[in-house]
């Protein structure tokens, strides 16, 4: 309970201005950050734990393997448009008939 009383830095602002609103709910009173963390105090050590893990490297590895993901889609969609122009421009070269020769093709 003494940590609950104690003044906690905001991870925003680092202003030692938070104040708890409710169980594992805080806020700043300087800059109006709402933010989740322990029952009686801002931060816990699981929470600490993750944030370090979080930095460490899961979180960039993530990150990587969904640019790569991005980067394939990207990849088919340019490959699709690609044979969409070809089959328009080989439409386009074939030179329309007029009704004129249709009929002189038919005789």
């Amino acid at each position: 309970m003494t940590e609950l009383k104690a003044p906690h830095e905001c991870p925003q602002c680092h202003i030692a201005a938070v104040k708890r609103l409710s169980v594992g709910i805080w806020l700043c009173g300087q800059c109006g950050f709402k933010f989740a963390g322990g029952a009686y105090a801002p931060t816990t050590k699981l929470g600490e734990i993750a944030e370090r893990a979080s930095r460490a490297g899961v979180a960039s590895s993530l990150v990587a393997e969904m640019k790569a993901q991005k980067a394939k889609e990207a990849e088919v969609k340019a490959k699709t448009a690609r044979r969409r122009r070809r089959k328009a421009k080989s439409e386009k070269t074939t030179p329309e008939k007029t009704p004129e020769e249709k009929t002189d093709a038919e005789n």
